[in-house]
């Protein structure tokens, strides 16, 4: 299932335990499932961004490396995660929204309207189908995506955004910037997600996404006689 240790936790919102995110089996599985995330939309926009060439249209790359090269919470998800939400997002909630309130206001209204949609998208992209038995679906025969647990994911980085605003300009943090390794702090960035990653990456993992997604991929299999 793509991920080194078994999930424990339940996939309702109410099935939520912040102290499971902390575990060493649930960080590893977060950050492997991160890292597959951001390869595999990585490859996606180079496939796009190819196709689109050959008609004369330049792209804006997708992702621009955000695990490994992010300066912030605010540059991860503001200027390198999946740039192409980012920019429907900031052009259709944040700029309207902050015209008339703060940033940190508006910050928020572009996430819980990010989990939304990403909710919406669970729904009509993975629903069961008349093969899979709609009326009785259940796992692993068919995935039913939950709600809820995608939203808290994105709230929770509001919150983090809103951090960085409040006191992401201390001495300590600049220091940090400045004299660490880029690849160490975007680590340290990315750490303050990696503990509820699963909110949001376990219904990709549950509804088969990974697994239909690989076949974009060379792969080396083994064939038994």
């Amino acid at each position: 299932d793509y991920q080194p240790y078994s999930n424990n936790e339940g996939t309702n919102l109410l099935d939520i335990n912040i102290l499971t995110g902390f575990s060493r089996q649930q960080l590893i599985n977060n950050a492997s499932i991160g890292i597959l995330f951001q390869v595999y939309l990585t490859t996606f926009g180079f496939g796009i961004n190819f196709l689109t060439s050959l008609c004369g249209v330049q792209q804006l790359p997708l992702m621009l490396n955000p695990i490994f090269e992010s300066s912030s919470p605010s540059d991860f998800w503001g200027r390198r995660w999946n740039l192409v939400v980012h920019g429907i997002l900031k052009r259709g909630v944040y700029k309207p929204v902050r015209t008339k309130y703060s940033r940190l206001t508006a910050s928020m209204a572009a996430f819980v309207a990010s989990g939304l949609f990403h909710e919406w998208l669970l729904s009509i992209v993975f629903y069961p189908d008349s093969e899979e038995h709609i009326g009785s679906c259940s796992p692993p025969i068919c995935y039913l995506p939950t709600y809820g647990r995608t939203t808290l994911f994105f709230i929770w980085n509001a919150i983090l955004i809103g951090l960085e605003y409040a006191i992401g300009g201390a001495a300590i943090f600049q220091l940090f910037k400045k004299h660490l390794p880029l690849t160490l702090v975007s680590l340290l960035v990315a750490s303050t997600i990696l503990p509820t990653a699963h909110w949001f990456t376990n219904d990709y993992v549950r509804s088969g996404f990974f697994k239909d997604a690989q076949i974009g991929f060379p792969l080396i299999v083994r064939v038994l006689d």
